[in-house]
């Protein structure tokens, strides 16, 4: 039981590190418009004024924006669909879910989203307006250190924990690796030895 509590602890950990930022970003993609990225779910498109445009949230299904595409008079997103989780009674948390695709077309004089269209629906929307060869491009975080640092911080905090709640295997195991260490280099030395004086 205790280890089940120390893994759930460490999950817990992990959640709270990607949930308090480390992967939230914003990222310029011209024009004066912006990707804007809350969490995993809140994906969206928005100005670099810092007001959103398309919020997927506002539309029943649709998930997070997972490409996007600018045109000289449009901007173009698809963007994954959004499921209840329902792991108990009234749960009201949502999933993303990639078994979906949702598109919507914004027009940059109005920046009001058209959509959400199916994938067919917006073939005919792009064909009727003349726009082609689309190119979907996947936002990611412009800033590579941030993630990272969270990353290791939920490291530097995991391993002390589970080396003083697994001590019973964690000693022994330094005490194996530190054997296989001072073996290695006695081993070495007895080589460079061999080597120095052959006869």
């Amino acid at each position: 039981m205790n280890h089940v509590l120390v893994i759930l602890t460490l999950i817990l950990l992990s959640a709270n590190a990607h949930a308090s930022g480390w992967n939230d970003y914003s990222l310029d993609i011209g024009d004066g418009y912006m990707v804007f990225r809350a969490n995993s779910m809140e994906v969206s498109i928005g100005q670099t004024s810092g007001s959103l445009i398309l919020y997927p949230q506002d539309y029943i299904g649709v998930g997070p924006v997972i490409a996007y595409d600018i045109k000289t008079e449009f901007i173009l997103t698809k963007n994954a669909g959004r499921a209840s989780r329902n792991l108990f009674e009234n749960d009201t948390f949502e999933n993303i879910d990639h078994g979906k695709e949702w598109y919507f077309l914004i027009p940059k004089v109005t920046n009001e989203p058209l959509g959400p269209y199916t994938k067919a629906a917006f073939s005919d929307v792009l064909r009727e307006k003349g726009i082609q060869n689309i190119e979907w491009v996947r936002p990611k975080n412009p800033n590579f250190w941030t993630p990272l640092l969270g990353s290791l911080m939920f490291i530097a905090i995991a391993i002390p924990i589970i080396a003083i709640k697994f001590f019973y295997v964690s000693i022994p195991l330094l005490i194996v690796v530190a054997w296989g260490i001072m073996r290695l280099l006695k081993r070495r030395k007895q080589n460079k030895a061999r080597l120095s004086n052959p006869h």
